[in-house]
Formats: structure tokens, sequence, C-alpha cells
């Protein structure tokens, strides 16, 4: 089965949130577990912990998107009482979305690929 299935002693839920939201290795937190922007390595470089097989499929995103429409919508009230064109405000809105999209996103699929390591979820082949 490989090392898909081994826990560190020290890999408890906290540090395994922690450490997927650092973008870091759910087992070890020693190594980044992306390569380039969103694309998942195949294994930790420093524990080799594997990772192939590991899916997120929606919730990154769903999560990302559900946490940048909770923040904005303070942002959306304050700016319909204020006297910038109705442009303004949209340009403003559109970019602070994408901005805090582009942010999150990674952490957010960090922390979802960590807990099905964590708890043990693999695609069945």
């Amino acid at each position: 089965m490989g090392r898909f299935y081994q826990l560190n002693n020290d890999s408890n839920i906290r540090s395994v949130i922690f450490r997927g939201i650092s973008k870091r290795c759910p087992s070890c937190g020693q190594s980044k577990i992306f390569d380039g922007y969103l694309l998942v390595k195949d294994n930790c470089p420093s524990c080799e912990v594997k990772f192939e097989g590991i899916r997120t499929d929606d919730a990154a995103p769903w999560a990302t998107i559900f946490v940048v429409g909770h923040l904005l919508a303070p942002i959306v009230v304050i700016l319909v009482n204020t006297d910038l064109k109705t442009i303004t405000a949209t340009i403003l809105l559109v970019l602070l979305a994408v901005l805090a999209s582009l942010v999150l996103l990674p952490s957010f699929k960090g922390l979802f690929l960590s807990l099905n390591w964590y708890f043990q979820k693999k695609e069945n082949n």
C-alpha cells in the first residue's frame, strides 16, 4: 500500500490542518505539496509520503467561493451607500473578488488535500 496510510507520531488533526493551509506536506510539514500554483506533487521530497490518487475535486473552489462571498458582502453594502459610480464600484468588487480567490484557492486546496490524506481517503482505482 505504500506510505499513504502511515501517519507520523506528531500528525494530529490540528497540525494537519495548519500544514494544509500552509501548503506543506501533511505528514512532515517540511516540503511544499504543490508544483506551481495548484498542481499537486506525486510525493513529498522530504518524507516520501505519496499524494497520487488523493483528490480534492470541487471542495477547494466551493470553500473559496463561500469565503470570498462572505468577505465581500459587507463591502458591497458599504459601496452601495457611497457616492461611487456604479461602474467604479463594480470594477473594484470584481478586482477584490478575483484577488481574494487567487490568494485563498491554493490554501483551501492544500487544506482539503491534507484532510483527505489524514482520513485516508483515496480514489478507488
